[in-house]
């Protein structure tokens, strides 16, 4: 085991140590109830829990158990099942419109806005016109023998972003130096294409750790902290910090922001097909062993459909 291998197992350990303890989120969304307490006479935290319903759904709770969701909330055994009713809940406890937003993107672990159609909004079409410009970036890079390929094949290279996304995905899971060039099998689960196509135009829920696989993914081999970090705030996400959470108490943010600071190290200076092949091997290390430890929400480059194309 060389002194790379060693850093990044060591880095996953102590990931892994830090998602044990309480989320600072949970500590965050307790300090807002507490002011909310505060303003309104510190009453008992069963008869705020009831407060908030009243605010929340217009009439008092019929019986008690119908406030165990609040209790659950500003305790973090469970977080709202929709972002309607966790924008409920940060209206009833009066947030002003940073705490909202932090609300969201950090409690909530979600981007600041979700689109369900393309529309004329200056928001969305700012973002789209991004997404556009590094999947461009992303396709100019593609290996000339591909292209040749998918040339061959009676296929624009832009119809083919979501299977070479998907080949380039596969790679990682692998240490193995691919034999020849090539285009990997086509991928043919249907949830993929639909999920990716959606994806590809910012519809939906998005989550943030597949918006990180997708910056990593497209911006790969020039990436590094700051960048995945501003890209991630210019799609409405909270950028990389290593105080913040999943909302599974897991350290997402502090082990990317680790591992890219050692690609960085290992990497800064050397060619760009070495820099591929680190990241490629190290990633590898570093997810066999969460796979190993059971840490699914810490495996930011994989999806489920790498799964033999579920």
């Amino acid at each position: 085991m060389n002194d790379t291998e060693k850093r990044i197992l060591a880095l996953a350990e102590e990931c892994i140590r830090l998602g044990k303890q309480e989320r600072p989120e949970k500590q965050w969304i307790g300090r807002m109830y507490e002011r909310f307490r505060a303003a309104n006479g510190m009453p008992g935290k069963a008869e705020t829990d009831g407060l908030i319903f009243r605010k929340m759904y217009g009439n008092a709770p019929e019986k008690a158990s119908d406030t165990l969701k609040i209790r659950y909330w500003r305790t973090g055994r469970h977080l709202p099942g929709s972002r309607e009713q966790c924008m409920a809940f940060g209206r009833a406890l009066e947030l002003s419109a940073d705490e909202t937003q932090y609300l969201i993107q950090g409690y909530y672990d979600r981007c600041d806005r979700v689109f369900e159609t393309e529309e004329p909004d200056a928001v969305y079409l700012e973002r789209i016109r991004l997404l556009g410009q590094l999947k461009q970036e992303y396709l100019d890079k593609v290996h000339p023998v591909i292209r040749l390929q998918i040339y061959q094949a009676g296929t624009e290279l832009e119809q083919s972003l979501r299977h070479l996304y998907y080949t380039d995905a596969s790679r990682y899971f692998s240490f193995r130096e691919p034999e020849k060039i090539e285009i990997g099998r086509h991928i043919t689960s249907i949830n993929y294409l639909s999920e990716f196509g959606r994806q590809m135009k910012l519809l939906g829920e998005i989550p943030r750790r597949t918006m990180i696989r997708h910056l990593l993914l497209f911006g790969m081999p020039f990436i590094n902290r700051r960048l995945i970090s501003c890209r991630l705030e210019h799609f409405g996400y909270l950028p990389l910090s290593p105080d913040h959470t999943q909302v599974d108490g897991s350290r997402l943010d502090w082990l990317l922001l680790g591992f890219l600071e050692l690609y960085e190290e290992c990497c800064t200076g050397k060619d760009p097909e070495d820099c591929d092949r680190w990241f490629r091997e190290a990633y590898g290390i570093l997810d066999q062993c969460l796979e190993k430890r059971g840490k699914q929400s810490l495996r930011f480059l994989y999806f489920k459909s790498l799964r033999g194309g579920e």
